[in-house]
């Protein structure tokens, strides 16, 4: 009876795990995956928190095979932090009450947008007199905004180093390697005078050259020392069109510049003639007393304002090749008989071509409107997952508010619809092999109030290999960016969700049952010829002696067993 509960209760389990293996092989093939997340999930009504970065987050499979995907933008980091740099001339700024009342009205309307859109802008503040001072390094302009609102109603005196002043603005810059170069931007504010310049990058140490006393008339290093070759040696060539080639001259044009300057930058690293020996510091005492190494009176000297000049335009030029974004304004302080404003023009011929600003509004654009109308997400699905093109599987939440998607035809939804007919944002489906979505901002979007798109896909492109798959829920998705001035920025990338899919191992086949032993087939062995009665001979030693024992015994005891049953009956 045990035996036959025994193979009754091995028959059982094998129809257990048999029905266990079909089981998990219909549920298996398609296993909810687990939400896959590239970062902090952001999005539904209500949203108010800054987004630090671009997100896109996807759920788990349904049982529809359908996942739901999420886009949430533009993050602090895709709008990306800015730097801003005053450079301020301490004469021309702090005299013009109009460009301080402009200049601090564009920072009041930077800190309102930076605090209410969740943006990261710097700003800190460079005045130049004969050396440049770092009023404030760069300080958050929300945080730091009296400081820099402070430092910026600075006055100081004593010398123009714009060289200086731009060495320092470069240094400060610099030096902030988290942020893009061509997201750091220098507002020079100057009259377009100088005549001190630096050596080795020091800011701190000005320098200048002195023709000395000429005729009774020492200029001791200043502002008007070009007068002293000019009006005391003859012009040794003539500009193209004919007048003399001198100073005063220059300044007509930026192209006149251009050629003068030219000239004289080769005559100041002109090592035979070595006018480098005849610099020396700009001290409050050589100020006064001028120097007793003057330059000669050459008319291939060149004179303290033309290595400023110089000075100057190569600093500009190196930040700009950076891909600094430089702005020049021209304020004149009242009463001056000296106009620089054609030395400005002429550094700005490479960045805003020859021209100079006016006004803040573009600058204002470029920081605070980053991803401005024109913007646009484009979304690669892939070969995976098709997108589900229903209104109802679609969702668009914008700084907390939800708009419903609008069906405009088959292949485009609008959301937010507009008195005048257009929508605020949009999105465009293209199917085919190049499947993509190209979602359109028709409006700002800011890290404070991200704009937050949920859509549906469907795994079309199933495994059939046992085990478990990643899949991606797309090839790419890119924001493309455009600022308040149309102008196109740096693209950013959304991370690629990934979704897991699970298809079982076959069911493994049965074990073949075990058939009952068949009497053996084989032939009886023959005996060895002999005598009669001998045991068969196998190839070993045998016995049969022992054998016989046994026997005999086992019988005796049988036989006693009996008899003495019989006796208790």
């Amino acid at each position: 009876m045990k035996g036959v509960r025994m193979r009754r209760l091995g028959s059982a389990l094998k129809r257990t795990v048999a029905v266990g293996a079909v089981l998990a092989l219909t549920l298996g093939m398609a296993t909810p995956a687990t939400m896959s997340f590239a970062d902090d999930a952001v999005g539904g009504s209500g949203q108010s928190s800054t987004l630090e970065q671009n997100q896109k987050t996807a759920t788990e499979l349904d049982e529809n095979l359908e996942t739901k995907v999420t886009l949430s933008f533009p993050g602090k980091r895709e709008a990306e932090p800015s730097d801003v740099v005053f450079v301020l001339d301490k004469s021309a700024f702090s005299d013009d009450k109009a460009i301080y009342d402009q200049a601090k009205s564009f920072l009041d309307e930077v800190k309102a947008k930076a605090e209410a859109d969740g943006l990261d802008i710097k700003v800190g503040v460079v005045i130049f007199n004969r050396i440049g001072n770092v009023q404030q390094g760069l300080t958050d302009v929300v945080t730091g905004y009296e400081a820099i609102k402070t430092a910026m109603g600075t006055n100081l005196s004593s010398g123009t180093n714009m060289h200086a002043g731009l060495l320092a603005a470069q240094s400060i810059l610099g030096a902030d390697e988290a942020v893009k170069d061509e997201n750091k931007h220098v507002i020079l504010i100057s009259d377009g005078g100088t005549y001190l310049y630096c050596k080795n990058g020091d800011y701190t140490k000005p320098y200048t050259r002195s023709f000395g006393s000429v005729k009774d008339v020492d200029w001791k290093g200043g502002i008007w020392e070009w007068q002293s070759r000019e009006y005391h040696t003859r012009s040794a060539k003539k500009f193209s069109d004919g007048s003399d080639f001198i100073y005063s001259q220059a300044m007509k044009s930026p192209e006149k510049l251009a050629e003068y300057l030219a000239y004289y930058k080769d005559q100041y690293q002109n090592s035979d003639k070595n006018w480098a020996q005849y610099d020396y510091e700009y001290t409050t005492e050589a100020a006064d007393k001028g120097t007793a190494n003057p330059i000669p009176v050459d008319v291939n000297a060149p004179c303290n304002s033309d290595v400023a000049y110089i000075s100057a335009d190569d600093t500009f030029q190196a930040m700009a090749d950076l891909g600094y974004d430089m702005n020049v304004y021209f304020r004149q302080k009242a009463g001056t008989d000296f106009d620089g404003s054609i030395f400005l023009k002429y550094l700005a011929r490479n960045t805003n071509g020859g021209e100079l600003d006016t006004d803040f509004n573009k600058l204002k654009a470029k920081l605070v409107d980053k991803i401005a109308a024109g913007s646009t997400v484009e979304d690669f699905i892939g070969n995976n997952f098709d997108f589900v093109n229903d209104a109802s599987k679609i969702s668009l939440n914008v700084a907390g508010e939800d708009l419903t998607p609008e069906k405009i035809d088959e292949t485009t939804y609008g959301f937010g619809k507009r008195a005048d007919g257009t929508y605020r944002f949009t999105l465009k489906y293209t199917a085919g092999e190049n499947e993509k979505l190209v979602f359109t901002l028709n409006e700002a979007a800011v890290p404070a109030k991200p704009v937050v798109l949920t859509y549906s896909e469907v795994l079309v492109n199933k495994p059939t290999e046992a085990g478990t798959h990643s899949l991606k829920v797309n090839e790419s998705a890119t924001l493309y960016p455009v600022d308040g001035n149309g102008d196109k920025g740096t693209a950013g990338v959304f991370p690629v969700p990934e979704v897991t899919y699970t298809v079982a191992a076959p069911e493994p086949k049965p074990e073949p049952e075990v058939k009952p032993t068949k009497p053996s087939d084989k032939k009886p062995v023959k005996t060895t010829k002999g005598e009669k009665g001998a045991m068969p001979m196998t190839g070993d030693t045998f016995s049969i002696l022992p054998v016989i024992g046994l026997v005999v015994a086992g019988a005796a005891v049988c036989a006693a067993g009996i008899i003495l049953k019989r006796r208790n009956h």
